[in-house]
């Protein structure tokens, strides 16, 4: 729904659109929201929940658990990649002259 309005008055065509960009965000920066899930859960900033931060890492296609040095640099891999496409989102939109 935007604007208040009830999504029946939308065209079917636009809502899958939106539905698909709103997928496509989370999908593309799933990264950065693991960021945010490890300071929540993994004890940087409250008390650690290993349940709710393993689910976040398992959903990256990272271990539920017993970390090895290869998967904290699979974590800051997959979060440089991330920054690599907003900085070409803003390179495209840039180009554009938005």
């Amino acid at each position: 729904m935007a604007e208040g309005k009830d999504s029946a008055e939308f065209e079917p065509d636009l809502k899958d659109e939106l539905k698909g960009l709103s997928t496509r965000v989370h999908t593309e920066f799933a990264p950065l929201a693991f960021l945010y899930d490890l300071r929540v859960f993994g004890r940087l900033a409250h008390p650690p929940n290993r349940q709710k931060a393993g689910k976040a890492a398992a959903q990256l296609g990272l271990p539920h658990g017993n970390w090895h040095r290869t998967d904290y640099l699979s974590v800051l891999r997959l979060v440089a990649e991330c920054f690599d496409r907003i900085s070409a989102y803003f390179d495209a939109a840039i180009d554009l002259g938005v």
